[in-house]
């Protein structure tokens, strides 16, 4: 828990640590991969859902950020530079087996801390509806959705990982929640019905 807050905080100036990393450092590279491999893990596992796949798009991403140390420029984050790289390699492990994205995926767990049967159903009823009116948005959208409210990312790196402005970002994200509000809307009136 407490290695998983420490990345979730401020990032630590990775200025050296990157500098090391392009030379070819590879105590360099083992500390990014300490430092980031959750968020890489997180980011592939919301996409490909299965731990097997993420862990693998997750190990893909590493080699290739070490392939392509040298072409790390530097002028974005570390953590934002080794989100780009997962994404497209969860992207392209999708397109190779002809799927679609398949985020979020929050797991069917109940909150262990509610004791009302009605409430758990509901709650994992609202769950599997959200994931499918996630996976109903157009890929742009849900990338946007996967990274700034999942990932917790601020508008500036999902528009550096997707390559946007941040206006473009807040705009496909405002767009996506006004799309799950009239998907989420209309499938509860249906059911009602």
């Amino acid at each position: 828990m407490e290695a998983l807050l420490q990345e979730r905080a401020q990032p630590p100036d990775e200025t050296g640590l990157a500098t090391r990393f392009r030379a070819g450092d590879r105590a360099a590279f083992d500390e990014i991969v300490t430092l980031h491999r959750r968020t890489v893990y997180s980011v592939a596992r919301r996409l490909l859902r299965e731990h097997e796949d993420a862990d693998e798009a997750a190990q893909v991403a590493f080699v290739k950020a070490w392939s392509a140390r040298a072409r790390f420029r530097g002028d974005a984050q570390l953590r934002t530079w080794l989100t780009r790289i997962v994404l497209n390699v969860s992207k392209s492990m999708l397109s190779a087996r002809g799927a679609e994205h398949a985020l979020p995926d929050e797991s069917d767990r109940a909150d262990p801390a509610c004791t009302d049967p009605g409430v758990r159903i509901d709650r994992v009823r609202l769950r599997h509806e959200l994931r499918r009116a996630i996976g109903g948005l157009p890929t742009r959208q849900q990338e946007v959705v996967m990274l700034k409210v999942y990932q917790d990312l601020t508008y500036l790196e999902v528009a550096e990982i997707l390559e946007l402005s941040a206006g473009a970002v807040k705009a496909h994200l405002h767009q996506a929640v006004s799309n799950l509000k009239r998907d989420l809307t209309e499938g509860r009136r249906m059911e009602k019905a």
